[in-house]
């Protein structure tokens, strides 16, 4: 009777093995690793994440399925937002948990379909596809989609929670679109986004865009405060095991853990990307007659590095693409930040740059020596992100080989709070017209330290240029009462030439400002 129990066991996985393969068209190798878990006691977990990445890597690269849709793939991004995902079908609607899961559906510039599956009991249940949650507004689908839709997939969703108010469950988190990803902390608006992982990004290569072909989200219980998801990465190049963590709150936050396998060697290979739009600032003209005064989100890069001196990088948009590549041992941290919170800086109520996140990308454990990379290309478009940050290591992963890296996202509003220096606030570049054959620049800082001085003080400002001799370099600092903050202003010899500037302020011999670092001639 035991024998032929198991006997009926096994036939009826095979049945079921079966429906799956001719259900969701999966590949061997995606079979084996489900039938694996299947068959497991074990939890799932980061471990079996990486089990189905080790598997995937033992098999050709196979792209992941596109589904251009008539009448869908294309259309514009206005046209898009017509798809709407029915508020009253989302996942744990009626559970009463913390959390609730909405989809995406092609269209647009989105035809990668992808699996999601949920991990109930430590079990994964794939959620199919189904296309009578969304509605589709006045968008005019073609008499096959009926047929297409039995084939489709979603191409990525979005977490709610109640981040702003207890009550009103609120998007916070997307996953969409290769290997990209948005959050939110209280009271932002959507901005930059990270990714998970940036390949050959620069000014002359052929970038690859890995994508994140199936999740595993698991479901919470009614007192979470995190969730957590589990991603496969696939790509010509890679196969990548990643885990999410998701704490939203005052600063959420996003632990990530991720385990990469390269399938060949690649020239330029940078984690924790992040990727976001500086337009122009207080410092440049506004673009074909914008009526914004500034138009960015992020301002800068900031980067603390293992002395734990902070250095700060203004955004440009530059004449042409220009990739900076910036030594760093053992960083402690680094993040694209928006420093100018001020309405009045922006002035465009619908977009609310004013509230757009910075995020701070913070190492776990030691990363060792490497190049951070600040990729800037040129842009006339508020759509186009021209700006990239990413970490590489000194000594590049091995083939097959599993690279391990940690690290924890905080989405701030300005700086991470342990950075207690004080900060560039603004910038202005121009000509002095008193001495038309000198240009200038005028510097704010501001700060708490800063702000308690008495503007009889007298400070010191430490000022360098690669090509500019320092005796030929002049400043006047002075405290600007109304606005509580102190103002550099430095002039030098006019020059067409591009050179690099890093400025900061001492009190007597302390340092007491972070160090403000730019490159001269390569805005537009």
């Amino acid at each position: 009777m035991k024998k032929l129990n198991i006997y009926l066991a096994l036939i009826a996985l095979v049945l079921c093995v079966v429906i799956i393969i001719r259900k969701n068209d999966l590949s061997l190798t995606k079979i084996a690793a489900l039938m694996a878990i299947s068959t497991s006691n074990e939890i799932f977990d980061f471990q079996t994440t990486d089990a189905i990445a080790k598997q995937k890597l033992k098999s050709k690269f196979a792209p992941t399925p596109e589904f251009k849709i008539p009448g869908l793939d294309g259309i514009s991004y206005d046209a898009y937002r017509q798809i709407e995902y029915k508020p009253d079908v989302a996942i744990w609607k009626n559970l009463a948990l913390p959390y609730q899961l909405h989809f995406f559906h092609p269209g647009h510039i989105y035809s990668n379909g992808i699996q999601i599956y949920e991990v109930i009991g430590e079990k994964p249940v794939e959620i199919p596809y189904d296309a009578s949650r969304f509605n589709f507004g006045d968008l005019p689908l073609s008499d096959e989609f009926s047929e297409l839709s039995k084939k489709l997939r979603y191409t990525g969703f979005r977490v709610h929670y109640p981040i702003n108010q207890k009550e009103a469950l609120e998007e916070f988190l997307v996953f969409q679109g290769a290997s990209y990803f948005r959050a939110l902390s209280k009271d932002q608006v959507y901005g930059l986004s990270g990714r998970g992982l940036a390949i050959n990004t620069g000014p002359k290569d052929r970038e690859e865009f890995p994508i994140f072909e199936s999740f595993y989200i698991k479901r919470p219980q009614k007192n979470d405060t995190a969730i957590t998801i589990y991603a496969i990465m696939n790509g010509e190049s890679v196969v990548g095991a990643y885990e999410f963590i998701v704490n939203p709150g005052e600063i959420t936050t996003v632990d990530v853990r991720a385990k990469i396998y390269l399938r060949k060697k690649i020239k330029r290979l940078g984690f924790a990307p992040i990727t976001s739009m500086y337009l122009y600032g207080e410092s440049d003209s506004p673009i074909l007659g914008n009526i914004h005064p500034e138009v960015h989100d992020s301002d800068g890069l900031l980067i603390q590095n293992k002395s734990e001196d902070w250095e700060w990088r203004p955004l440009i948009n530059p004449k042409k693409t220009q990739l900076t590549r910036i030594p760093l041992d053992s960083p402690k941290g680094y993040g694209l930040i928006q420093r100018d919170r001020k309405f009045k800086s922006y002035q465009d109520e619908k977009l609310k740059y004013h509230l757009r996140p910075s995020l701070w990308v913070e190492p776990k454990g030691d990363w060792g020596k490497g190049n951070l990379y600040l990729l800037e290309f040129t842009t006339n478009l508020d759509s186009d992100d021209n700006v990239t940050t990413f970490w590489e290591p000194a000594i590049p992963p091995n083939l097959n080989e599993g690279f391990e890296f940690l690290y924890t996202l905080h989405y701030t509003e300005r700086s991470p709070k342990h950075h207690t220096l004080g900060k560039a606030s603004a910038y202005y570049r121009g000509v002095d017209p008193v001495f038309p054959k000198e240009k200038m620049f005028t510097l704010y800082f501001t700060g708490d330290h800063l702000k308690s001085l008495d503007r009889k003080t007298i400070l010191k400002a430490v000022i360098q240029n690669d090509k500019i001799p320092t005796e030929e370099i002049r400043y006047k600092i002075e405290k600007i009462t109304e606005l509580d903050q102190w103002r550099l202003q430095i002039w030098y010899p006019s020059s067409e030439e591009e050179s690099n500037w890093t400025v900061f302020l001492e009190n007597g011999n302390q340092r007491i400002t972070e160090t403000w670092i730019y490159r001269d001639g390569l805005s537009k």
